[in-house]
């Protein structure tokens, strides 16, 4: 089966053929180059895409130096949803951190068709949740976890991160520098 929007969809419920074509009219297939930025900070998110291949980061600027907040890869959706909910200017840039096929569509297409389709309108409300709860659980991370439970966290979440994202990208997201990421992996090795 190819990777359409609705297939995505379906994950959280099941879509008739009519909501499905609907769907699937107002994806924008993409093939995007490593580096490509695709939000920038001080732009108000107006598409959500879904990663069908690739890797991708979401980072902000504190005291000159770049913060990775999000990883996202193979089949995550990819959006810095405060911006696109509340329309407001986002505080992030989202860059592709491989070569990617994505899959785009702008908010306010799905938008028009949440009033159309209840199904539809109910597995947004289910990916907004559940980004919602993947952010909660990422700030709580900082409150309860040391920097190596962390990093422990991230290699359960994503067993091939080492493979597809620097270390450097890495150290920032778990909120260590490179040279104190260096010594928890010393640790780590048997």
């Amino acid at each position: 089966m190819p990777q359409t929007f609705a297939t995505f969809f379906e994950k959280y419920c099941v879509l008739s053929k009519e909501a499905q074509s609907s769907l699937n009219t107002i994806a924008t297939p993409l093939q995007l180059p490593k580096n490509e930025i695709i939000l920038r900070q001080g732009q108000i998110c107006r598409h959500i895409y879904w990663v069908i291949q690739g890797a991708a980061r979401m980072y902000y600027y504190h005291d000159g130096k770049e913060v990775t907040n999000e990883f996202f890869f193979d089949r995550d959706v990819i959006a810095d949803m405060q911006s696109l909910y509340a329309k407001k200017q986002s505080y992030f840039n989202i860059q592709l951190l491989e070569d990617c096929q994505l899959l785009a569509i702008k908010y306010s297409d799905l938008e028009k068709l949440y009033t159309q389709y209840h199904t539809i309108e109910s597995a947004g409300r289910f990916i907004a949740i559940e980004c919602f709860l993947e952010e909660s659980e990422r700030n709580r991370s900082f409150q309860m976890y040391t920097a190596k439970e962390r990093y422990m966290r991230l290699l359960t979440q994503y067993p091939n991160i080492l493979n597809r994202v620097s270390l450097g990208h890495i150290a920032s997201y778990i909120g260590v520098s490179q040279i104190q990421l260096s010594r928890i992996r010393a640790q780590l090795v048997p």
